[in-house]
């Protein structure tokens, strides 16, 4: 943890105060005191009597439908230290709300839960001495990455939509176009800001514990007020967009070519090289960007092109970099960062190491039980394999809490309804992945997630060794009873428990 003065304070504080500060593993009370103490002090709050509150409710991911105690709207900091008192004496735990765009909901958390927007921290600034960026926790990604391009000509690793919340999706992960060569936003971050369960405020960068926790399991442990990234300067004006297809080849040329990828990011690919290859086969394909020297992006896929079959067919083109942002980010360019209809989904996501890669079996059978077992009407199926790898070889699984290191594939299966979630449509989607798993853990790999793919069906004991494995859960554990004691923030079904 910060060894500043001010912190010891902050941590003194929040320690005594459990002597009055109720236990938030009793029964949660009735919203009537909560609302009475938001509206004295001020807070702007949606309760479910109000005609606001089916729009402020309603979850991006519809499969799930959020029940809150109450939505709460802080102007600024002092509300939202206010807020969290009239949490506390009500002994309601209580979510952050962002860009709401997590897949599982879980910026709404458990039913009963306190919802908190934090939209009102949209500021950004940026430091030309620096070169870094400061972002309030309330901006999406768009805006932020409009602001800084317009402005400076740079640019940060960020997810694949201008309208998710930049904070969640950065703390989670956040694997992008830009991620091979320059890290995941997860990994850009250099500090963060929070507002702790006792109102008191802390800023924690490199080395600290809690920095360490927000790396991945952010929202277990505060408020998050702002964010702090590098930014980086693009070394050429323009970019190569390609698009690589085998058409509708048979399951066996699908694996096999999914091994050529394989072999040429383990031997050729530039980091500048990214893929994000389809699991919906056939078609065989996958959409790619090259951050290299345009010039040189034909000798650069040569090896790969030589791996593949000869009917193997590749198209390019040539983008200034801020339209390939726009491109590969729909929505980067416009000032709310566009649109994102909501959809009912169930989504499950698994990530293999360089040193533990897919095999042609492995990859057959991911194809197999998958895309072409696949037989819904009801629900229309979506995955990739995004090609992670590059400079991720440099990282160990404990310099941050989500453990990524050396990550190779990310792999993402999902289905989503056509009108309804249909009642066994998780199960359904489930089976599917299984054999994989199983023929996973039988070769020995260990079974790995993603923290913005959460997959809602897993256990405790599951998910917290997907996502925080090689002890990092532990660790977490015990940042979460120093900072959080009375787990104001053990928000949701994956949030980090106390010990």
């Amino acid at each position: 943890m910060e060894s500043s003065r001010s912190f010891k304070h902050a941590l003194f504080k929040s320690l005594s105060l459990l002597l009055v500060t109720p236990n938030f593993t009793q029964a949660q009370s009735d919203t009537s005191s909560l609302t009475a103490c938001l509206t004295d002090a001020g807070v702007s709050t949606i309760i479910d009597t109000d005609a606001a509150w089916a729009n402020s409710t309603q979850a991006w991911a519809l499969r799930f439908k959020p029940d809150p105690a109450a939505v709460a709207y802080p102007s600024d900091r002092a509300q939202l230290a206010s807020t969290l008192a009239c949490a506390r004496n009500a002994s309601v735990k209580v979510s952050a709300l962002a860009g709401g765009h997590s897949f599982a909901a879980y910026g709404y958390g458990n039913d009963g839960n306190l919802v908190v927007s934090v939209a009102a921290f949209n500021e950004m600034s940026y430091d030309p001495s620096t070169t870094l960026l400061t972002y309030g926790s309330g901006n999406r990604v768009g805006p932020v990455s409009k602001y800084l391009w317009d402005g400076y000509g740079r640019h940060f690793p960020h997810v694949r939509h201008g309208r998710p919340g930049l904070a969640g999706s950065s703390i989670g992960g956040g694997f992008g176009s830009t991620s091979r060569f320059l890290g995941t936003p997860m990994d850009n971050l250099e500090s963060v800001e929070y507002m702790l369960y006792n109102g008191s405020i802390v800023n924690v960068g490199k080395g600290d514990d809690l920095f360490w926790a927000a790396q991945g399991a952010g929202a277990s442990f505060g408020v998050l007020l702002s964010l702090t990234t590098r930014t980086w300067q693009p070394i050429h004006a323009n970019a190569v967009n390609f698009t690589l297809s085998l058409g509708t080849a048979n399951i066996s040329a699908g694996a096999e070519a999914l091994m050529a990828i394989q072999e040429y990011a383990l031997n050729e690919a530039p980091d500048e090289f990214a893929i994000r290859w389809s699991l919906t086969a056939p078609p065989y394909s996958g959409v790619g960007y090259f951050y290299g020297d345009p010039e040189e992006f034909d000798a650069a896929v040569k090896p790969l092109m030589d791996r593949l079959p000869s009917y193997a067919n590749m198209t390019k083109s040539v983008f200034d970099f801020w339209s390939q942002e726009s491109y590969t980010s729909p929505g980067v360019n416009l000032t709310d960062g566009g649109s994102s209809p909501g959809r009912s989904l169930y989504m499950q996501s698994l990530c293999l190491t360089a040193d533990k890669p897919l095999t042609y079996d492995l990859a057959y059978l991911l194809y197999e039980k998958t895309t072409y077992a696949f037989n819904r009407t009801d629900i229309r199926k979506s995955g990739y394999l995004d090609l992670w790898g590059g400079v991720s070889r440099d990282i160990s699984d404990g310099d941050t809490s989500y453990s990524h290191g050396n990550n190779l594939w990310l792999i993402r299966w999902e289905a989503n309804a056509v009108v309804e979630w249909p009642a066994d449509g998780v199960e359904y989607l489930k089976n599917q992945m299984l054999p994989f798993e199983q023929a996973l853990t039988d070769a020995d790999i260990p079974l790995r997630g993603f923290a913005n793919y959460r997959d809602t069906n897993l256990t405790e004991a599951q998910w917290s060794e997907r996502l925080y494995g090689g002890g990092n859960f532990e660790k977490l554990k015990a940042i979460k009873a120093k900072v959080d004691p009375t787990g104001m923030f053990t928000n949701n079904a994956q949030s980090i428990p106390l010990p």
